[in-house]
């Protein structure tokens, strides 16, 4: 940067003195003229640190005082590297003077353009000191943002399972009660394995699609022991979409929804159907029964359940506006729930057999 006007400097100088009766060489006018210019170069950080801790904005006398003085000295010390290499380089015969004389003078004609130079330096300094203040705290926005978005999920997500959980334990509650007591066994044995699951899931946010079936086939198997023999589960995965990533726990709450709601109604046997397949850069997922559909006035806007508010606000927390829920009456009989993600796939996931 200092070379530009240490060049431009020389090139003026030796401009002017072509027409001089015996004008110097421009090597010589260069040697004259550049190193002055150098004086900067190791003066700039420390000029840069001094601009941090002694900012001219607001206006104080003692930031004032302190960057005069510097932008005085650097003068200084300017003049005295140029009278030097001047009165070597470029000796200017019958017009000898003393060095301190030499110096004062090139000192007072230069001071101008070294206010020029030191308020430029400042001028940098402190646009650079802005910008990275600007980039760091675009980086702690960014950071927070993150962060608040993963406490949401975590939020989310810790809200999904307590209610999983206690919605099963009321239904082996029941069988209990009506001393059922194989049953009740097995749906703790079943249960047991399925919180093994989730714990070993943690607070994963994505999971591959084959370790999602697993656990919500355990669910099934825990939902058939209560239904006996009113549910029949019907699975239709595309091999291919067993290891695309999908949200942790987002069938259950759907496939929840449409016991409940579905085929809980129906004092006949109902049939559950879970499908999932790759529609080009999306991934679809399907829960539909074959229950009495949804009610004349249902809004999934306005949904307060847990499960589809959930869901949707998982999606949304992930995906933006590439996630979506779709709650709708199934063709002929029931409701249909889909889900659209988008395709991403987890490869090397462990394959987790289900039932």
């Amino acid at each position: 940067m200092w070379s530009a006007p240490a060049l431009f400097s020389a090139l003026e100088t030796y401009t002017f003195s072509r027409g001089m009766p015996e004008p110097p060489a421009l090597w010589r006018v260069l040697a004259a003229q550049v190193p002055a210019w150098y004086v900067w170069l190791p003066l700039t950080p420390w000029l840069a640190r001094l601009a941090a801790r002694e900012p001219l904005s607001p206006p104080r006398p003692r930031p004032v005082l302190v960057h005069l003085a510097a932008c005085l000295g650097v003068g200084a010390l300017f003049a005295g590297v140029y009278a030097v290499t001047t009165a070597v380089f470029m000796p200017m015969p019958g017009r000898e003077t003393a060095w301190a004389a030499r110096w004062l003078q090139v000192w007072w004609g230069w001071l101008p353009m070294m206010g020029m130079a030191y308020a430029t330096v400042l001028a940098v300094a402190s646009a650079t000191r802005a910008s990275q203040r600007a980039r760091d705290s675009e980086r702690q926005a960014a950071a927070l943002a993150v962060q608040l978005a993963e406490s949401r999920l975590l939020a989310l997500q810790t809200q999904l399972q307590p209610h999983f959980l206690f919605n099963t334990l009321n239904a082996i509650v029941v069988l209990v009660r009506e001393r059922e007591t194989e049953e009740a066994a097995r749906m703790l044995v079943l249960l047991s394995d399925l919180l093994r699951q989730l714990l070993q899931q943690g607070a994963t946010q994505e999971v591959s699609l084959r370790d999602e079936v697993a656990v919500l086939s355990r669910y099934l198997e825990l939902q058939q022991l209560r239904f006996a023999d009113r549910l029949r589960v019907e699975w239709a995965v595309e091999p291919d979409a067993l290891e695309a990533r999908v949200p942790h726990l987002v069938l259950q709450p759907l496939a929840e929804n449409a016991l409940r709601h579905g085929i809980g109604m129906r004092s006949a046997a109902g049939v559950l159907r879970i499908r999932a397949r790759r529609r080009g850069d999306a991934l679809e997922l399907t829960v539909s029964d074959d229950g009495p559909g949804l009610p004349p006035d249902f809004d999934l806007e306005a949904a307060s359940g847990i499960g589809l508010s959930n869901t949707r606000a998982r999606l949304s927390q992930l995906y933006g506006e590439a996630g979506q829920l779709r709650v709708a009456n199934a063709e002929g009989q029931g409701t249909v729930a889909t889900v659209l993600l988008p395709w991403r796939s987890m490869p090397g996931t462990a394959r987790v057999a289900h039932g």
